[in-house]
C-alpha cells in the first residue's frame, strides 16, 4: 500500500514561518521556491525537470542568537478546492495533503432544486467532509424581484430547496455551508442587488434565514460578496457600498468573499500590500484584509469561498504565496479569522482559473501552490 500523504495539520505544524519579504531578496527566494516546486509538479505531470549546478558551500557563520520573541505558530483553517481532481483524489495527491472542504454550485432556480452534483453517482454523492454549497435565490431576468421575495413569493421554492439539501446530505458528518445569493454585489447573476433594493433584500434574507433555521439548522448560512461591487449599468443602477447589504446580527453565520488575482493583478509583494487596503468606488473594502476586518466588526469568521490566479492576467506565483501567508496568519474559527478557503480549480473560460492541473496555464503558480503546506 502506498504511503498516505501527511495530514493538513501535520504539514502545517512542520512548516516554517513565512519568509519576511525583503525587496532585495525577492528574486532569489522566488527562484529557489519555484525550482523546488517545479520539480515536484513536473513529476506529477510526467515531465522531467532538469536542475542546475550545485552552489559552493558558504563559509561557516557565527551561531544565530537565541530568539527573544514568541515563535510563530501557523494558524489552523480548513483548506480546500473545487473542480478538477477533487473527487478522484488527484488534486490532494498533487499538493501532498488531503482537502478539508470543497464546493459546488446550483446557480439557477432549477439547479437549486435538482442539486445535480449531490445525486447518486455524481461528483459529491459520497463526499462527507464540509461542503460550501452556492445556491441561487431569484431570477431578475425572468421577472422575479427582491420586492416580491421580501413578501414571501419564493418561500415555497426556497423551502423545497432546503428540504432536499437536508435530506440528500443525510447523516454525513461534514457541515454544509449554504452560500445563498452569492456574489450579490456583482452584476452577472439573476439575484444581483441594486441600490434601490437593499431593504427588500434584507427582508428577504431574513425570511430565508428563518427557513434555514427551521428546516436545516445544522447547516451554516454564508453571506458571500464579490471582492468589489460591480454596478448594473444596463439598469442605470448607482451602485452600493456592499457593507450596507449586511442583514443584521444573528442572520449570518459566516462572511465570505470570492477573491481572484485581477483588476488589478498582484505581481509583487508591494502589489500585494497595496491591494490589501484598496477600496472600491463606493468606499467599501476591496482588499482581502478589508473583508477580514469587516467580518471582525460584525463578529463573524471569514471564508474565501473562491480564489485563484487568472491566466489571462499572467502567471504570478507571488499571489499564491501571499494568499497562503494570509491564511497561515489569520486562520481560525473566531471573529475576524479565516474559517476556510477554497481554490477554484474549475475548467471554464478557457481554463484561465485552473491551477492544479496538467492543463494549467500558470505553471509557476501551480509549482508554488504544491510546494506549500496546506
Amino acid at each position: 500500500m502506498a504511503a498516505m500523504p501527511p495530514s493538513t495539520s501535520e504539514r502545517r505544524a512542520a512548516a516554517p514561518p513565512p519568509e519576511p519579504h525583503h525587496p532585495t531578496r525577492r528574486r532569489a527566494i522566488g527562484i529557489g521556491a519555484g525550482a523546488v516546486a517545479v520539480a515536484g509538479l513536473g513529476t506529477w505531470l510526467g515531465v522531467r525537470v532538469l536542475g542546475g549546478s550545485e552552489e559552493p558551500t558558504p563559509p561557516p557563520s557565527a551561531p544565530a542568537p537565541e530568539p527573544t520573541g514568541t515563535p510563530f505558530v501557523p494558524a489552523e483553517w480548513m483548506s480546500g478546492a473545487a473542480g478538477e481532481g477533487v473527487a478522484d483524489g488527484s488534486y490532494a495527491a498533487a499538493r501532498g495533503s488531503d482537502l478539508d472542504i470543497s464546493a459546488t454550485w446550483f446557480d439557477n432556480n432549477e439547479a437549486m432544486l435538482k442539486q445535480y452534483t449531490l445525486q447518486p453517482g455524481a461528483e459529491y454523492a459520497s463526499w462527507s467532509k464540509p461542503l460550501d454549497v452556492a445556491l441561487g435565490a431569484i431570477d431578475l431576468d425572468d421577472g422575479e424581484s427582491w420586492a416580491r421575495a421580501a413578501q414571501g413569493a419564493y418561500d415555497d421554492r426556497w423551502r423545497e430547496s432546503l428540504t432536499r439539501l437536508r435530506d440528500t446530505w443525510g447523516s454525513r458528518p461534514g457541515t454544509v455551508y449554504i452560500r445563498f445569493a452569492h456574489e450579490l454585489n456583482g452584476n452577472w447573476y439573476g439575484w444581483r442587488v441594486r441600490s434601490n433594493e437593499v431593504d427588500d433584500f434584507k427582508t428577504a434574507w431574513a425570511r430565508y434565514r428563518a427557513l434555514q433555521q427551521e428546516i436545516f439548522p445544522a447547516s451554516k448560512l454564508v453571506l458571500c460578496m464579490n471582492r468589489e461591487t460591480v454596478r448594473d449599468e444596463k439598469a442605470g443602477d448607482a451602485g452600493i457600498d456592499w457593507r450596507t447589504l449586511y442583514p443584521g446580527d444573528g442572520l449570518v453565520d459566516v462572511m465570505s468573499v470570492d477573491y481572484y488575482n485581477q483588476f488589478p493583478s498582484v505581481e509583487s509583494d508591494e502589489g500585494w500590500e497595496a491591494a490589501m487596503v484598496l477600496k472600491d468606488q463606493w468606499g467599501a473594502p476591496k482588499g482581502l484584509q478589508g473583508h477580514l476586518d469587516f467580518a471582525r466588526t460584525v463578529g463573524l469568521p471569514l471564508a474565501v469561498s473562491e480564489w485563484s490566479g487568472n491566466a489571462e492576467e499572467g502567471d504570478m506565483p507571488v499571489f499564491v504565496r501571499r494568499m497562503h501567508d494570509f491564511f497561515t496568519r489569520h486562520g481560525g474559527t473566531g471573529a475576524g479569522q479565516v474559517l476556510y478557503e477554497i481554490q477554484f480549480n474549475v475548467d471554464m473560460d478557457g481554463g484561465q482559473w485552473l491551477l492544479v492541473s496538467p492543463k494549467t496555464r500558470m505553471p509557476e503558480s501551480a509549482a508554488m501552490y504544491t510546494s506549500l503546506a496546506w
